[in-house]
């Protein structure tokens, strides 16, 4: 698992849970890992970890356009 040198986590003024979740949160906007491995770099559950996330405005379900137009002509046929 991730090791914060002590000395660099002082020097930021953070814990090293902060910053795990910090770099969690990273990997995770940047589309580098998944939301449940982001979850067990921050080491919380994938429920507290979507919390804090919605917390922050940053979206827990991602889709590509096509996957949206897709969802929404669905949507929209289903409702007629």
């Amino acid at each position: 698992m991730l090791e914060i040198n002590e000395d660099i986590a002082k020097d930021i003024h953070m814990s090293e849970p902060e910053l795990k979740l910090e770099f969690a949160i990273w990997l995770y906007e940047t589309d580098k890992i998944s939301l449940r491995k982001a979850a067990k770099v921050a080491e919380l559950d994938w429920e507290a970890f979507s919390e804090i996330l919605n917390e922050r405005n940053i979206p827990t379900v991602k889709m590509t356009n096509k996957e949206f137009e897709t969802t929404v002509a669905t949507v929209n046929r289903l409702l007629k």
